[in-house]
Parts: structure tokens; sequence; C-alpha cells
């Protein structure tokens, strides 16, 4: 009966021999590609053959340049799967994100755990501990990461199975859409005029025009990246009606930096708006008196910063029943509008959204309507009131 081979990637039995006079060591090696050869090594004496032998068999087995083995810890997972996720096609802020959690989160929580340690129960604390820690949003992006992480080390041959797959997943609380009635909407866009035209701690005059990115909010359901980002060049006043070209955001680039980013936050967020009469007038009054490229330039004429629009809009509302309210509420406003009139195909073209799943779960106000069904009980009840 013929002799098993040897398992791939292992040795046989090690033999101290001679070699032209000298100490060796030989023993059979079944290499990577399942081809067994015959490796030797010589030294001063018969024992020191055998170590260089067992050094040259080691370092045969050792990983070649990125490769991944169950000794590996977390934190060499980590670098090598993202330097590979920077190679694909994604937007800068998501690699932000995830280089956030991966440094911020993952390696100091687990960065010296090796592979082979790494199993369910291990991970699954972990993931339990962040979410109260750090939230379960963070929690629930550390387990996507992390995910993603093990499946590199499964496509490398370092782990038999993603051992996250079988870890719970993170549950986040989904609140209810809140947006703003019209009547809401109404009181806030009168409230940030004022705000607008009052004078701040120094008594100067605030001029930071809240109010009119708020009508334009309510005219397009646009991301306020997207129209911070918005210059004169991509709005037609002139044609009938009026249309904005929805092209470019402002966005975390590679370095984490705010930029303005020549596309907008996805290919389906690429679009065409008309513009309403009301949104219309506000630009061409301010088109009259601008200096700047940018329609919602800031003080300077440059683009104009999200994160600081937001404080602005914050500090406007403080201590208001609207406190609390933020730019995304009026998107959502404008998703539910469009929806109740045109349908929530319209709403999602409106956002610029992928599908109308992502419009109808995340920025509709949620309507529960029972089905028309007036004809059958009325028959029902006849046939009841019959018997």
């Amino acid at each position: 009966m013929a002799r098993p081979p040897l398992i791939l990637e292992t040795w046989g039995t090690i033999r101290r021999t001679t070699r032209n006079g000298k100490p060796a060591a030989v023993t059979y090696y079944r290499d990577s590609d399942g081809v067994t050869r015959l490796m030797e090594r010589q030294g001063a004496t018969p024992a020191a053959a055998e170590r260089a032998l067992i050094t040259a068999l080691k370092e045969r087995l050792a990983p070649a340049g990125d490769d991944l083995t169950g000794d590996s810890t977390i934190r060499s997972l980590g670098k090598l799967w993202m330097e590979e996720t920077e190679e694909r096609d994604l937007a800068p802020g998501t690699l932000v994100k995830y280089r956030e959690i991966l440094n911020g989160h993952i390696v100091k929580g687990l960065g010296d755990v090796r592979l082979n340690e790494a199993n369910v129960p291990r991970l699954d604390r972990y993931l339990k501990a962040l979410a109260k820690r750090s939230g379960p949003s963070t929690a629930r992006l550390a387990r996507v990461v992390m995910s993603q992480m093990f499946a590199l080390a499964t496509r490398h041959g370092a782990v038999k199975g993603n051992p996250v797959r079988d870890v719970a997943t993170v549950k986040v609380a989904r609140k209810p859409v809140q947006a703003p009635t019209s009547a809401d909407a109404q009181a806030i866009l009168a409230r940030l005029t004022e705000w607008d035209q009052g004078r701040d701690g120094r008594g100067a005059v605030r001029n930071v025009d809240l109010s009119e990115v708020a009508w334009m909010f309510v005219a397009t359901g646009a991301r306020t990246g997207e129209l911070l980002a918005l210059k004169w060049e991509s709005l037609d006043l002139a044609s009938t009606p009026p249309t904005v070209s929805i092209e470019r955001t402002i966005a975390l680039n590679d370095e984490g930096r705010l930029t303005v980013q020549d596309h907008p936050k996805t290919a389906t967020s690429i679009r065409v708006l008309k513009l309403p009469a009301f949104a219309t007038e506000m630009l061409l009054a301010r088109r009259l008196e601008s200096t700047s490229e940018f329609v919602f330039p800031s003080s300077s004429g440059t683009w104009r910063s999200p994160n600081n629009f937001r404080t602005q809009w914050r500090a406007a509302l403080k201590g208001t029943e609207w406190q609390g309210i933020s730019p995304r509420a009026f998107r959502k406003a404008v998703a539910t509008v469009v929806r109740d009139h045109l349908g929530v195909g319209a709403a999602k073209d409106q956002l610029g959204h992928s599908s109308e799943q992502v419009t109808n779960s995340h920025y509709v106000r949620q309507r529960h309507e029972g089905p028309d069904a007036t004809a059958v009980l009325q028959d029902f009840a006849t046939k009841t009131m019959s018997k």
C-alpha cells in the first residue's frame, strides 16, 4: 500500500547523516505547489546541521510579503486590509471613517490579538463593550470593518472561516422620521430671517444668510454639502422653468480635510432640479450682489464649510421650540411633501437616492393608511344585517 503524502507545507522525519565528510541533516518537504522535495543543510556538528535545516524549513513556511497566518495579529491584518481598501473606488469620506474605526477602536481594543485567537466569543464581547462605550452606531460600523478584514484573512488562508459572521448583530434603534410640517417650516424660516438680521455679541450685524440657504433646502431638498458647493454656472435661471444642476458637494478628501468634491455623494446624486418661483426670485437677487463663484459663499467669498453652517444653524434655533431640528430635517420634509403629491419615485429622484427603499425608510414621514375596503365591508355588513 502506497505511503500517504505529507500534508501540504510540512516535512517528514529529519535524518542526520554526512555529506562529503561533513555533518548534515536531510528531510523531505512537501512544498506549497504539492511537490515533495528533499531539503538538506550542513553544520559543524550533527545538531548544528539539524538546527540549520529546521531554520530553513521555517523560513520556507514564513509568509512572504503581505501574506497572513494564524499567528498574524489583528493589527497586521488591519494594515493589509486598509491598503487594499484604499485601492477600491470608495468615497474619500468613507475611507476616512474606515481609518477612524480601524485605528481609533479596533486596533486599540484588539490590535495584538492573533488571528487564531480571534474567536466568536472574544469578538462578540469586544463589540458589545464598544457599543456601551462609544455607542451602537460606532460598534455597528466596527462590525462591518471587522467582517471585511476577516474575509481577507479567510482568502489568505489565515483563518478557516470568518468569525464575525457569527457575532451578534449590533442593533441601532431606528427613530421614526421627523420632518417639520409646513407650519413648523414657516416658523423656523421666520426665526432664521430674524437671526440673520440681528446682531451678535459685539453688536455687529450677523449677515450669515441662514434663511436663504434654508429656502433653498425647501426648494430642492438637496444636501447641505451640495448647496454650499453650488456655483452660479450650475444655475439656469433663464430657462422655463429655471433649473439647478447638482454636480458637486463639499466632502472629506483623502487627508480627512473638507474640500469641494467634483461629484456629489453617489452617481444617482447627479441631477437637474426644477426651481419654484420663490427660489428663483431669491437667487436672482443674490446674483446681482454676488462677487463669488459660489452661490452661498463664506464671508471671504470661498466655499462655505458645512460644519460652520450647522454650528450657526444650531445657535439660531437654540432655546426655541425648534431646537434640535437640523438642516437635514428640511430634506425629509421635502421628501414627504413630494411623496404625498407625486409618489415615492418622484421623491427618490428629487433627493438623488439610489432606491425608493432608502427614501421610504429614512426620509419620508410614515403614513399608515388602510386599503379602500369600504365596498367589501359594506357588503359584509349588509349580509350580516340581513340574517
